[in-house]
């Protein structure tokens, strides 16, 4: 499956987030940022993507409605992930995954 994951910069909860989706679990996952991605690549992925997993919800309207059939919003909180694979987010991230798979 490809798998866009997004949080608001694109450096530690999504990149987190796909690496447990691609080195995990096989899965094509991309990480990136809501505010560091230009509006095109933004849709080029969008479109490229089976399933987008935002990561923070503060950003769930910017996701074009054209997409939202995609969207699953697993909402960490705010960015205090600093180094991205700290055990809790991972934990948290397992825990989605679980919970909720990804269908």
């Amino acid at each position: 499956m490809k798998i866009l994951c997004l949080c608001e910069r694109g450096n530690s909860r999504s990149v987190a987030l796909a690496w447990i989706l691609k080195d995990q679990m096989g899965h094509d996952a991309i990480a990136g940022g809501m505010r560091t991605m230009s509006d095109r690549t933004k849709r080029i992925l969008y479109k490229w993507a089976d399933k987008v997993i935002l990561v923070d919800k503060t950003f769930e309207n910017e996701i074009p409605e054209e997409y939202r059939n995609k969207l699953k919003v697993w909402d960490v909180g705010p960015d205090r992930f600093f180094r991205g694979f700290e055990l809790e987010l991972l934990n948290m991230y397992t825990n989605f995954i679980n919970a909720e798979g990804l269908s």
